[in-house]
């Protein structure tokens, strides 16, 4: 089975998720200690940007990694990997 990120990829997916944790656990101690809203909601923004490209990243490997290959395996698997992408487009 083929690497689907690179050891560069997976170090930066690694780093970035532990940032959204921080902010995450922050969160937490902002609610406790009753900071305003707009405090939290601003933070809830942050987090949601930094998943977003988190998720950009993943698809990105996901496309490199898997796009030539269900090309070659067929429809089935091709309608796989549009299934994965669409649910995504939604959002």
């Amino acid at each position: 089975m083929a690497l689907i990120y690179t050891e560069d990829t997976r170090r930066d997916l690694h780093d970035r998720l532990g940032k959204v944790e921080g902010q995450l656990r922050g969160i937490g101690r902002m609610i406790d200690s009753q900071r305003p809203a707009v405090e939290v909601l601003q933070q809830l923004a942050s987090i949601r940007s930094a998943v977003k490209g988190i998720t950009k990243t993943v698809m990105r490997s996901y496309i490199e990694g898997c796009a030539v290959e269900a090309a070659r395996s067929g429809d089935a698997a091709l309608d796989g990997m549009l299934d994965t992408l669409l649910k995504f487009v939604k959002e």
